[in-house]
């Protein structure tokens, strides 16, 4: 009978102690002594979107991380056109951040400082391996505001480390979704492996901007005062940069199809100009098949569109067949630098 509860007693505190494990390295979520509940945040931001012609007032949910006890890591497309950005950590204080310090649209990431200070160390950086893809098969765990409802936790495994060098991405299986967007992928040992910052549905992937690539933004925003979030993306007096600029002259129902490869988060501008006033002209903007915008120009045009991310994306012109003479215009496709308000190197 005593041996009988002896062992029943060795098993409740075998599983007891096996449940004390499980909920440590859910707190910790990953070890090197981070916090990840003090480290990461779920952000809520409020700004704008453009949508050709029209502004729109917006606001969207993310993910960040404190990078020191000062500044934090997020998605270029998390604080884009944001004029004011909050974030909570997991034990409910919550942060405002009120400038950004650098931003990286091609490497999908900003630095941003916070009015306050938080109780954070130092986030350690992975350095890029010799041979990236060694890492396949490395222990992760990814944490972000997922679906806006506050931090979950996800584990997974580095699949692949896609791209060539400067424009690497790990390929991993920790589940992130919407509003997971800026938030860390921790290797086993606490260090940043990454930045979460999209997912593909399909083939279960998530990607990741590499702490290696992150260290170059980082090092841009060092002792680079940056700029209010409200004078940093204002919508006034856009910073437009021009990419590929055309002097056409169509004949009726002759076209221009313009086309640009778009990469990471920048914001589309197209610019149509009229040499002749006499002639209205159809426009469209396309992105694969699809027409995203169109309408009828019979004035001078300078339009944006927050794009819903990378791909080949072209201007189309036409002088409609109707029309009894040729229409010249000057056309043009870039987009909106916002590094210019930014950078002060």
């Amino acid at each position: 009978m005593n041996s009988g509860r002896l062992a029943a007693r060795h098993v409740l505190r075998t599983v007891l102690m096996s449940a004390l494990l499980v909920l440590v390295a859910l707190t910790s979520a990953c070890g090197g002594g981070v916090d990840w509940r003090k480290q990461t945040l779920q952000v809520t931001a409020a700004g704008y979107q453009f949508d050709g012609t029209q502004i729109q007032q917006a606001g969207w949910s993310g993910s960040a991380v404190w990078l020191d006890n000062r500044t934090i890591l997020t998605n270029a497309h998390v604080a884009g056109k944001a004029l004011k950005m909050e974030g909570k950590d997991d034990y409910g204080t919550t942060y405002n951040f009120d400038r950004i310090l650098s931003l990286n649209e091609d490497l999908d990431i900003a630095v941003l400082q916070a009015s306050g200070q938080s109780e954070v160390g130092e986030l350690g950086l992975v350095e890029r391996p010799d041979d990236p893809k060694s890492l396949r098969g490395t222990k992760v765990q990814a944490i972000g505001n997922t679906g806006g409802q506050g931090l979950s936790v996800y584990s997974g495994e580095v699949t692949n480390v896609v791209g060539e060098k400067g424009a690497e991405n790990i390929v991993h299986s920790a589940d992130i979704s919407s509003g997971s967007s800026g938030g860390p992928l921790y290797d086993m040992d606490g260090n940043l492996l990454g930045i979460n910052k999209a997912i593909n549905l399909a083939l279960r992937q998530s990607f990741a901007t590499p702490a290696w690539q992150v260290k170059t933004v980082v090092d841009d925003a060092r002792g680079n005062g940056g700029a209010a979030l409200t004078d940093a993306f204002s919508p006034k007096d856009l910073p437009v940069s021009i990419d590929v600029k055309r002097e056409v002259c169509l004949e009726p129902d002759q076209k221009l199809v313009m086309s640009a490869q778009v990469v990471g988060t920048a914001d589309l501008v197209a610019m149509v100009k009229f040499q002749t006033t006499d002639t209205p002209l159809f426009f469209g903007l396309i992105r694969g098949d699809q027409l995203m915008s169109k309408g009828v120009l019979t004035q001078d045009l300078i339009a944006a569109w927050t794009l819903p991310g990378s791909g080949v994306y072209a201007v189309l012109v036409v002088n409609p067949p109707q029309a009894t003479t040729k229409a010249c215009a000057s056309v043009a496709m870039g987009r909106l630098d916002w590094k210019k308000r930014i950078s002060s190197k």
